[in-house]
């Protein structure tokens, strides 16, 4: 590691901040750990840790399912559990290992956080729980040929419109900050690389939302409304 990583993963091997204080994310780690810890009743802990609910997609923050409030991991039969977090310009990450009593906690307020964070949280969690985390997410060299017509028209959420077509005969995503979000950024527009039927692979959505490749991933709930996935957040189709 160069000289500044390893000073960020000393901070986070001990569990404090530069001014020797724990972070709330740290001591939230710590009573889940300390099953509750007179914080959360042991009744809370479990649900939170339980899984309630898969998730189509599998990886903005490498989970496939939800307890109450947490992400949760299974990391080659290893459990986990954690919960990340973003406002402008800052963004958290929390992952632990409850079987090593080990909690890793990240906070940042730069450019480039996630790259950090896959680079940073994959050493940490080798170093001190024996975990593998799964490789940063990409289409494959050659990516399969995927029709993406069922999946063309318009989805929209709270202050974003999704629309998705084709343009020079790619996919092609547009994803535009609408009512209150208005100005909020720039529309993003990238085109999509299959990796499957119902994911794939934008690049260019900037440090917003992944400096690499950003996951979209379709899924068709159990009504038959058909959704976008992007940041984990689904957005219904309406057009």
């Amino acid at each position: 590691m160069s000289p500044r990583r390893t000073d960020a993963a000393t901070a986070a091997h001990r569990g404090r901040t530069g001014r020797r204080s724990r972070p709330r994310s740290g001591t939230s780690a710590k009573a889940h750990l300390d099953g509750g810890a007179g914080v959360l009743s042991p009744e809370t802990v479990t649900a939170m840790q339980t899984r309630e609910t898969d998730v189509p997609d599998k990886w903005t923050v490498s989970a496939d399912g939800w307890g109450l409030g947490w992400t949760l991991y299974d990391w080659d039969g290893v459990p986990g559990y954690g919960h990340d977090g973003a406002a402008t310009g800052q963004y958290a990450f929390l992952r632990v290992v409850p079987t090593r009593g080990v909690a890793v906690a990240l906070l940042t307020n730069g450019g480039s956080s996630r790259l950090l964070y896959a680079d940073l949280l994959r050493e940490l969690l080798a170093e001190l729980a024996g975990i593998t985390l799964p490789a940063p997410f990409a289409p494959p060299a050659e990516p399969p040929t995927v029709d993406i017509t069922p999946w063309t028209g318009t989805y929209k959420r709270e202050g974003v419109v999704i629309t998705i077509g084709e343009r020079n005969g790619t996919p092609h995503l547009t994803y535009a900050f609408v009512d209150g979000m208005v100005g909020y950024s720039p529309d993003l527009e990238m085109d999509l690389v299959p990796l499957s039927e119902t994911v794939f692979a934008g690049a260019g959505g900037g440090a917003s939302f992944a400096e690499d490749w950003m996951p979209v991933v379709f899924a068709t709930l159990s009504d038959g409304t058909r959704c976008a996935y992007i940041g984990m957040r689904a957005a219904p189709k309406v057009a």
